[in-house]
């Protein structure tokens, strides 16, 4: 005759078995986590590819979309520009859909990621504003250096920089220190965290301290072109 566990034996089974599931089920998400960034990586770098060969054929980057009512990171401001999308550079989305491209934030579902640059701006979805520019908060003497801190960067183009350029946005975009940005909103985003960090000033994603990385596990996935025609952002590998 076999002999039956006790009542403290099978507790003691069940407490290992639950303190194995209490390693293995955060290592499992973090697994999981590091696979979407790897992802994430990849379709960006797909998104940075168009961006490129958009301007080999046009001389410029396409317009910025700043349209969103809202102004929430969590609504479409800043979508994939539908420059993209209209010139075959990015897959369409279908007809009567909020994303302007099949793209989407992994994420952020429902949502393409977001795009910034240096240059024309887009408000009421499809006007091109010829009286403003889109702008780029980027820290003084990046990327060797970042900082949050509002003292230590500039908005780009000054208004100097504006007027020696208002003729010519694509040549100025080429040389300031950062074109453009792609970005993903990344794991676990919170508005009212960023507004902590930034105020209400739209000084994002440039800033090395708002990435994503493995030990904070929150933060943007980003890939940007450098002055000198490099990318550069918060990869994975």
């Amino acid at each position: 005759m076999k002999k039956a566990f006790t009542l403290i034996e099978l507790l003691v089974v069940i407490s290992i078995i639950a303190v194995l599931m209490g390693i293995l089920i955060p290592t499992l998400s973090q697994a999981r986590e590091l696979a979407t960034v790897t992802v994430v990586d990849s379709d960006l770098r797909q998104f940075g590819l168009a961006l490129e060969v958009y301007f080999e054929n046009n001389r410029k980057y396409p317009p910025t979309h700043a349209d969103c009512g809202s102004g929430s990171l969590n609504e479409h401001q800043y979508q994939a520009p539908t420059a993209l999308i209209e010139g075959n550079y990015l897959p369409a989305a279908p007809k009567n859909e909020a994303m302007s491209t099949t793209i989407e934030d992994k994420f952020h579902r429902e949502h393409t990621y977001k795009y910034r640059s240096i240059g024309e701006v887009i408000y009421d979805r499809d006007r091109i504003d010829r009286n403003l520019w889109s702008k780029l908060w980027i820290p003084d003497n990046f990327p060797t250096v970042s900082s949050l801190d509002i003292n230590k960067g500039q908005w780009r183009p000054t208004f100097d920089e504006y007027q020696r350029y208002s003729d010519s946005k694509s040549s100025f975009a080429l040389q300031a220190p950062v074109t453009w940005v792609v970005f993903s909103l990344g794991p676990k985003f919170d508005e009212k965290r960023l507004e902590e960090q930034l105020g209400l000033e739209s000084r994002f994603p440039v800033s090395k301290e708002l990435w994503y990385t493995p030990k904070k596990r929150r933060g943007f996935i980003v890939r940007m072109r450098l002055k000198d025609g490099s990318q550069a952002g918060s990869f994975s590998k």
